[in-house]
């Protein structure tokens, strides 16, 4: 399997370039050089297999060759919104949601929420979204929004599918069919949950209440299995 990176800048004159972090990833970490051939992906569906043409201390040039890459991408896009579970789980929230094939992840702000990410640390999130379609050899990379009101996501993706994780809510066996295009969102609270008025307003404005476990899950936990499970209701993508 080829070493991947990330390559977000269109060619120029033929030739794609790596950026400093790439180039000395792959120049001292990978020890890779000249004629050396990798794969390349620019976060927003292109990949190519790609020859190392030049290296330098601080970039690295490439000439792509044979056909674009395929990588299938789910045929129902999944957004998860989720409250921000304490410390480094967030991390690993994000980076197995991208594994996951989650399209875009959005830190939720409820009553009860205790942390919420802002600057220095979203950025460093996003590279971890690299790092992890890097490694599960995506595409397109996840997007992370800035945090959202709950009052604010209950109004928006106006068109989808939208659930709201709870103990008291339908099983999987009740959930309803996704159509093939239709975006799905699971919404998952803070430790404790929403608040009643917050569920009110929810299923006031056209969300289903679903059920992931019958165990109390963490945040982290819950927003992975309910993206899984829903994922495993989208139709088959085509070959």
């Amino acid at each position: 399997m080829s070493e991947r990176f990330y390559c977000p800048d269109p060619p120029q004159a033929g030739r794609f370039h790596l950026g400093r972090d790439e180039s000395r990833h792959l120049a001292k970490v990978c020890r890779l050089g000249s004629g050396d051939r990798v794969e390349l992906f620019d976060g927003r569906g292109f990949a190519t297999a790609a020859e190392i043409v030049a290296v330098t201390a601080a970039r690295v040039d490439l000439v792509a060759f044979g056909e674009p890459l395929v990588s299938p991408e789910p045929s129902c896009p999944c957004v998860l919104a989720t409250a921000v579970p304490k410390r480094d789980r967030f991390d690993w929230l994000v980076e197995k949601a991208t594994e996951l094939g989650v399209e875009r992840l959005v830190p939720l702000v409820t009553e009860r929420s205790v942390v919420v990410p802002r600057g220095s640390k979203l950025d460093r999130l996003r590279r971890t979204i690299i790092e992890a379609s890097k490694q599960c050899r995506r595409a397109r990379l996840m997007i992370l929004d800035e945090p959202m009101e709950w009052t604010a996501l209950v109004a928006a993706f106006p068109s989808a599918l939208k659930f709201v994780a709870d103990r008291d809510g339908l099983p999987a066996s009740e959930w309803p069919t996704i159509p093939r295009g239709r975006e799905a969102v699971l919404a998952v609270g803070p430790e404790g949950g929403f608040t009643r008025e917050e569920t009110e307003l929810a299923m006031g404005s056209g969300w289903l209440s679903i059920r992931l476990a019958y165990n109390t899950l963490r945040v982290e936990t819950a927003g992975l299995a309910g993206c899984a499970a829903l994922l495993t209701r989208l139709p088959e993508i085509p070959e």
